[in-house]
C-alpha cells in the first residue's frame, strides 16, 4: 500500500468531505509544536446528517486561521498509520 509521506493541501477539504458532518470521535490527535496543527480528531461520519461521500475523516484544527479543515480517511486505515502519516501522536 502506498502512503504519501505529507498530506498535500489538494487532499484536505476535497469534494469529498463536502456535507461532512462529524459522528462518533475514534481518536485525538496530537501535534508537537512546530506543526501546522494544532489538534484534530479522527470521527466517523453521522449516518443520518451527514451528505458527503466520506465516511471517515481526520478533522484538523490549523494554529493560524478559524476553520477546520477535512482530510478524508479510507474507513480500513488503522488510526496508527494516519498519526503516522499526519506526524501526530
Amino acid at each position: 500500500m502506498y502512503l504519501p509521506p505529507v498530506i498535500s493541501e489538494a487532499l484536505i477539504d476535497s469534494a469529498e468531505t463536502e456535507g461532512y458532518v462529524p459522528g462518533a470521535i475514534e481518536s485525538v490527535l496530537r501535534f508537537g509544536p512546530h506543526s501546522r496543527w494544532r489538534a484534530g480528531a479522527i470521527v466517523t461520519g453521522s449516518a443520518k446528517h451527514s451528505h458527503a461521500v466520506a465516511t471517515r475523516c481526520a478533522l484538523l484544527i490549523p494554529r493560524r486561521g478559524k476553520r477546520t479543515r477535512k482530510l478524508a480517511l479510507h474507513p480500513a486505515l488503522p488510526t496508527d498509520v494516519v498519526k503516522s502519516m499526519l506526524d501526530a501522536y
